[in-house]
């Protein structure tokens, strides 16, 4: 069902992310706030390691990046242990995985597994779970039979759709949705929850499946606030360019208030290489529109592990997209047009000063050795500004 102007919107609901036990300053989450920037990082064996992905993390930190979500995929913990004891950084986690891996390698019931997990993580201090609960086990039946360019696009979300398929019992997440809300309230760990079948392609966005989906996690966000847990939506992903506002309206009319974020999101498929430029083009339009929640798309995201490198360029392009949102959004052109007052009298030290990523602009200006009045190399002795003011004194 496509969202009904008829339908009231949802009073915001708002919340400051941060684990009651976690020492840290935590990060405004919800509309009545400006857009949270988090990037993902985490090991997978083979590609990185625990060290490498603490480097991204302490870099995320930097550049002012507010969330990290953590996707390890193997039993090594020092990464989360290392993060939540030394950096002031909401940080999360997705324990689908080390959950699978219970269930699946380890022959441990679901049940157990689910909430062990999740105790565990919430007494450590991680500030929020990413739990792929709206999956029921009807729709991972009926998704063999997809008619989707790409079924399942979500890990996560696959694991568990192949644990309910195979077991032939319903989601655990969702099993155990109640006693997860209780680990929950009484941590203050926050929950986020992911689409296990949002869209992986552009050409899936709105389809019956995903509308079904935002309906599971409509209730599951209802039932959260009845026992005042934390919660949040992944929503937006693979999503053509003129349907973010309308998902972005879905958020606003079906999820009680509820933040919603996005991953990118990514507006276009055939990026391959660029997909951080794709994602912060995504990125302007869902934050013009209410999401709360933007997560960085790297260059390849969608085909190698990023390096610390793809990571920083990433979230200087999101900044700059999250920027341009907030200017649509709420008409506060003041420091753009300061910056452009400065550059109309050539005055690189102000130009630098007011630029998005300072040190960049001031490496940049150093390097070409540009001091105050001077004309750029791009029009040089043509400079218009130079001319103008000239002509006008």
């Amino acid at each position: 069902m496509m969202p009904d102007e008829s339908v009231p919107v949802e009073n915001p609901v708002s919340y400051l992310m941060k684990n009651d036990s976690h020492a840290i300053s935590g990060a405004l989450m919800g509309r009545p706030h400006p857009p949270v920037l988090g990037v993902i990082i985490g090991v997978t064996p083979g590609e990185t390691d625990a060290d490498l992905e603490y480097a991204k993390a302490v870099r995320a930190q930097e550049l002012g990046v507010q969330t990290l979500t953590d996707v390890t995929t193997n039993d090594d913990t020092r990464l989360r242990e290392r993060v939540l004891d030394s950096l002031d950084i909401v940080f999360g986690t997705v324990p689908t995985y080390e959950i699978h891996r219970r269930i699946t390698r380890r022959g441990e019931d679901a049940r157990s597994a689910v909430l062990t997990v999740l105790d565990g993580q919430a007494r450590q201090g991680v500030d929020f779970v990413t739990i792929h609960a709206s999956g029921t086990l009807a729709m991972a039946e009926r998704i063999k039979d997809s008619t989707r360019a790409i079924p399942v696009t979500s890990r996560g979300g696959a694991m568990m759709a192949e644990v309910s398929l195979r077991s032939g019992r319903e989601n655990p997440y969702l099993e155990n949705f109640d006693d997860i809300l209780g680990i929950c309230r009484d941590s203050g760990m926050a929950l986020s929850l992911a689409g296990t079948y949002r869209p992986g392609s552009i050409a899936d966005a709105l389809d019956a499946t995903h509308l079904e989906e935002v309906d599971h996690q409509a209730e599951l966000v209802r039932r959260a606030h009845e026992r005042g847990v934390k919660v949040s939506v992944e929503l937006v992903n693979h999503v053509p360019l003129d349907l973010i506002p309308v998902y972005c309206e879905l958020g606003r009319t079906k999820l009680h208030g509820a933040p919603f974020g996005a991953l990118g999101p990514t507006p276009t498929d055939i990026g391959i290489g660029y997909d951080d430029v794709v994602g912060a083009i995504g990125a302007t339009t869902a934050a013009r529109h209410d999401t709360s929640w933007i997560t960085c798309v790297t260059a390849g995201e969608h085909c190698h592990m990023p390096t610390i490198d793809d990571m920083t360029q990433a979230v200087k392009y999101f900044q700059i997209a999250l920027h341009a949102a907030g200017v649509s959004r709420h008409g506060d052109l003041g420091r753009d047009a300061k910056l452009s007052e400065a550059r109309n009298r050539n005055d690189w030290a102000g130009m630098a000063h007011l630029a998005i990523h300072r040190g960049d602009a001031v490496a940049l200006f150093d390097r070409l050795g540009y001091h105050e009045g001077q004309a750029c190399t791009m029009c040089s002795g043509a400079c218009p500004l130079v001319r103008a003011r000239t002509a006008l004194t």
